[in-house]
């Protein structure tokens, strides 16, 4: 029995590992895919976000919303902040007037989407192979 657990629970902890490692790797191809230079500079007050991101070599994190290109929020967002963001969840996609893009599991599979508008707000284009997720209904 004790067998058992100790293997589910190194299961468990193999694939939130690896599912921080395609965290990070889809926040960097988002982050890529809709800046002009190879150095981000990103604002965020999760601190297992600013871990995801240690790890890329162009992502900058900053100490002041001011600061920063972009804002990383998995729960509310500050509305004096009006840079744009990107959000985990699709209810904070909806309701966030700022949030460029989004990034969420969805049954298990990772799911990303943009808004047209809101991209345009800001003067971003999503370029490369990303850009098929760009939404013009949102």
């Amino acid at each position: 029995m004790k067998k058992i657990l100790l293997l589910v629970i190194l299961g468990v902890e193999t694939l939130v590992a690896s599912n921080s490692k395609w965290e990070g790797e889809i926040l960097q191809e988002m982050l890529l895919s809709m800046s002009h230079n190879r150095s981000v500079k990103i604002y965020s007050q999760d601190k297992s976000l600013k871990a995801a991101l240690v790890a890329i070599p162009f992502v900058h994190s900053v100490q002041k919303c001011t600061e920063c290109d972009f804002v990383l929020a998995k729960k509310g967002v500050d509305d004096l902040c009006q840079k744009p963001i990107i959000v985990f969840s699709y209810y904070n996609y909806l309701h966030t007037p700022t949030a460029v893009g989004v990034f969420f599991w969805q049954k298990g599979r990772p799911t990303i989407r943009f808004s047209q508008k809101r991209l345009k707000k800001f003067n971003i284009q999503v370029q490369g192979e990303l850009s098929k997720f760009v939404s013009k209904s949102d």
